[in-house]
């Protein structure tokens, strides 16, 4: 699936399934103006950086990575870039980045919650707090991408360059990364035994005891503004946690997603129900170079299996955790055998309206997202020619339009964060700081004690 020249200077190519997958989903909040899904994600500097500085980066940003300057058609069947000019290079500039006054006071996380959804990255940069806020459609990157077109950025900006260095001549297509069906050749023929193969992957959605339900979620119908709630356990704890994970035979993200799902469970009705949820893979490291480090910045590899947890059988930490790790586990070739049946079909279900999808059994669930140790993608501190850049704060999450809790788990300078994603409709902030607390305390009492 690669580019094509239409006409001088401007070059298209079809979205691929991951990325029509997350176009649909978004479209169903799209008379909402909102957007399931779409990333967001805020720095704070140490120091005030300067507007131009950031201009001038975010050029440079564009120059290295120009798939950021396509442009998706009205049908959302293709994407389309044409080549930049020096004027039209400003005014992609003009339109990503915006500049606050030193008079808006507002948080990143403020602001985040007051801004319309744009088919395009953009950046918000906040002098009195000296905070940049990022926000991408998911269709365009996924967390992982993103904090990689972050590193790429504040590079950019510590070095400083130079416009007449940035030549944009049609050649700059060989820096666009490859799609994910391209970088994971993925057999797009859908053949009967491959339907079925997608169907046996999702029938874990469909098997077993009914989904339970979360008590304390609200019955309203529209949603509401999302919200972000997040806190992180002390050094020396997280320490403890990571050594007593890894003495117990568990990954950190399994002793983590373990212990909320220990809260959940106090909510459920039925308590011998079942959770149905989608646990996330980051697919880089089984791509071939250049697709499996920082040269596919700002793209979408990644993907999902479903996981059904019966909490019949699976009451106590430990049974949680030994599922999750026989989950977590499991092979995912399959997924890529069946890749061109299996996205679609799970899209179809995720972009169905969203006045239906509020209503469907197991609809309000915790889900968590593991973005790693973030120390090996994101530095603390860029040093340059032109600026010392310092990352004193940092956090990402996403929208979230339905009933879904989306929790979220890092590691930065040794110290674990966790995080709540969720619509203030559904969800009252006071169960969420309880549930907050409870998942830190979990984890603290089943791994240190």
């Amino acid at each position: 699936m690669s580019w094509q020249q239409t006409a001088p200077g401007v070059y298209v190519r079809p979205f691929d399934t991951i990325e029509l997958f997350y176009r649909g989903i978004a479209a169903s909040g799209a008379h909402l103006q909102r957007e399931q899904y779409l990333i967001s994600s805020a720095v704070r500097f140490k120091d005030a950086v300067s507007p131009a500085d950031l201009r001038q980066a975010w050029k440079a940003l564009i120059h290295k990575y120009p798939q950021q300057a396509t442009v998706a058609d009205e049908s959302g069947s293709q994407l389309t870039y044409t080549v930049l000019s020096p004027e039209s290079l400003d005014a992609w500039v003009e339109k990503m980045l915006i500049v606050y006054p030193e008079s808006d006071t507002r948080s990143a996380e403020d602001l985040d919650v007051a801004l319309s959804p744009s088919p395009v990255l953009m950046g918000h940069y906040l002098p009195a707090s000296r905070e940049l806020l990022f926000r991408t459609p998911h269709w365009r990157s996924d967390g992982i991408g993103l904090i990689l077109l972050q590193d790429a950025f504040f590079t950019l900006l510590a070095e400083g360059s130079s416009t007449k260095d940035f030549v944009f001549d049609g050649s700059e297509i060989s820096r666009f990364p490859a799609t994910m069906d391209s970088a994971a050749s993925i057999n797009m023929e859908v053949t009967p035994e491959i339907s079925q193969g997608a169907d046996a992957q999702l029938a874990a959605l469909f098997t077993g005891s009914a989904p339970a339900v979360f008590d304390p979620a609200l019955p309203n119908n529209l949603p509401g503004e999302s919200r972000r709630m997040g806190t992180h356990l002390s050094r020396e704890e997280s320490q403890k946690i990571i050594a007593a994970s890894k003495a117990r035979g568990l990954t950190v993200t399994v002793a983590v997603h373990a212990a909320l799902l220990c809260v959940m469970l106090k909510y459920a009705t039925p308590a011998d129900g079942r959770l149905i949820s989608f646990t996330t893979y980051n697919v880089r490291d089984r791509l071939p170079a250049p697709w499996n480090g920082s040269a596919a910045a700002g793209t979408v590899y990644h993907t999902g299996r479903p996981c059904s947890v019966e909490f019949g059988a699976n009451k106590t930490y430990d049974e949680i955790a030994k599922f999750l790790t026989t989950d977590y586990k499991r092979d995912l070739q399959p997924l890529f055998d069946f890749m061109a049946s299996y996205v679609p079909k799970i899209g179809a279900m995720l972009a169905a309206p969203l006045e239906l999808a509020l209503q469907a059994p197991g609809g309000a669930h915790p889900e968590l997202s593991s973005l790693g140790d973030l120390d090996k993608r994101l530095k603390s501190r860029y040093e340059g020619a032109a600026n010392a850049v310092e990352v004193q704060d940092w956090w990402l999450g996403v929208e979230i339009i339905n009933r879904l809790l989306q929790s979220y788990l890092w590691t930065r300078n040794g110290e674990l964060h966790i995080a709540h994603h969720y619509n203030e409709a559904f969800y009252d902030r006071a169960f969420v700081e309880q549930v907050m607390r409870e998942w830190k305390a979990t984890i603290v009492k089943e791994l240190i004690g």
